[in-house]
């Protein structure tokens, strides 16, 4: 920034006019290069997502995140990783042969999409997180056994504020919701030890635009638990797929990346549904 007011000023000697409009036309010299450095930055971002999706073997996370080398067993078996229209997941369609998954749900705004389901494979989804890394979500497949959940949020988010500060300085303020349950202590236990994975995913800022890197940055800063990725959904991919109506909206994954409990709004069935298998394997 700093650059930029000394080349305005540079030309400022040049500028044979009024002090008012000369002092627009510093303005729109300096805005038009930060708009420039932020398209940059933005493109150079999907140059690092588009050399990811050769790669099948994953580089060391700054993280720490795992790593999974078997994706390509993974994607063999998905029927939702066609993101393009027509036919993929997130498209429009009219009936459920329309869709790649044969899942054509009525949203609450009144068009038909091709949505994905209990049972589905998740989407290959490929972010920038709080580190600065592309980190691969199949990546945290694994053959230990561990569940990961999925949490799709957004910087303007109260109770996703709540959720993290629970996550990251053991905050009471959630346990105060009608929606809490004494329970669900246990999977903040669960992500400490690494028994379960929990992935946090922000698509818009705390000004309700598209998130960038900065808001995953500002996010683990404030809340800076070292066990949960940050991820940015800066094209809104993902929610345009799941589409969620209340967030923050959890969603359950098997270890292999099937979806068990697909939520488009709160964290209730997939804590429940995560604790209740649990329970069932331990008896």
């Amino acid at each position: 920034m700093e650059e930029v007011i000394a080349m305005c000023l540079k030309y400022q000697k040049h500028l044979k006019m009024n002090k008012f409009n000369r002092n627009i036309i510093i303005l729109s010299i300096a805005l038009s290069f930060l708009f420039s450095e932020k398209s940059e930055n933005k493109a150079m971002s999907q140059k690092l997502l588009e050399k990811e999706d050769v790669k099948d073997i994953s580089y060391h996370y700054s993280g720490n995140w795992p790593t999974y080398n078997n994706k390509a067993s993974i994607l063999s078996i998905s029927n939702t990783n066609k993101l393009d229209c027509p036919n993929g997941i997130g498209c429009e369609c009219l009936i459920n042969e329309d869709c790649i998954n044969s899942n054509c749900v009525k949203h609450l705004k009144g068009d038909r999409y091709c949505a994905i389901q209990n049972g589905d494979t998740f989407p290959h989804f490929k972010a920038i997180d709080q580190f600065e890394d592309i980190v691969d979500i199949y990546d945290f497949a694994n053959d230990e056994g561990k569940y990961i959940l999925v949490e799709m949020g957004a910087g303007w988010c109260s109770p996703c504020h709540s959720l993290a500060s629970w996550f990251a300085y053991n905050e009471e303020e959630i346990k105060t919701k009608p929606f809490w349950r004494d329970r669900y202590n246990k999977v903040k236990e669960l992500v400490e030890n690494g028994d379960i994975y929990f992935i946090t995913i922000l698509y818009e800022d705390e000004f309700r635009d598209n998130a960038t890197f900065d808001t995953a940055y500002e996010w683990y800063d404030t809340y800076p638990d070292d066990a949960i990725p940050i991820l940015v959904d800066e094209d809104k991919l993902l929610h345009k797929i799941i589409r969620p109506t209340g967030i923050p909206a959890v969603t359950l994954l098997s270890p292999k990346m099937e979806i068990i409990t697909l939520s488009s709004r709160g964290f209730n069935h997939a804590f429940d549904k995560l604790l209740d298998i649990l329970e069932e394997n331990n008896d």
